[in-house]
């Protein structure tokens, strides 16, 4: 997991901040990036600019409802688009709806997970999708380890 690239398209500060929270006090050696739009989440992964030199995420965070393209685009432009499919992405997002998590589990997402009403369990659920979906490496330890 160590020098893993995650991209987090977000464009709520408090919703980056709340991400960037959580995989800090999980202690995971993420490489984070963010960009605030669906545009600049297809420029980002497509390396267009200015993104020219990005390298391709491990992991993507979306959340769906996003300025310019809107979140449903970007699941389904990743997941046609062959070089990208691969790309876990959980999708991020406000909605509890059982619909939207339908739509997106069978667009391609991962991972659906409704925005915290509690830390913890964000958390939890933050470290559980990124030990499941992220590489692992056999030198890896957590600066904060969370078992008891």
């Amino acid at each position: 997991m160590k020098n893993c690239v995650v991209l987090h398209v977000e464009d709520e500060d408090a919703a980056a901040y709340l991400l960037r929270a959580a995989i800090d006090e999980a202690g995971l050696p993420l490489n984070i990036y963010r960009v605030s739009d669906g545009e600049q989440a297809l420029a980002f992964l497509l390396q267009t600019d200015p993104y020219t030199n990005a390298r391709t995420p491990d992991l993507i965070f979306l959340d769906l409802n996003l300025p310019r393209v809107d979140g449903w685009s970007v699941l389904h432009q990743i997941k046609e688009h062959e070089a990208l499919r691969g790309i876990p992405v959980v999708v991020l997002s406000t909605s509890a709806a059982g619909a939207h998590k339908r739509r997106a589990l069978e667009l391609g997402a991962r991972y659906y997970v409704t925005k915290p009403h509690s830390f913890d369990v964000f958390l939890e659920e933050i470290k559980t999708i990124c030990m499941n979906l992220l590489p692992q490496n056999d030198d890896l330890t957590f600066q904060n380890d969370l078992r008891a």
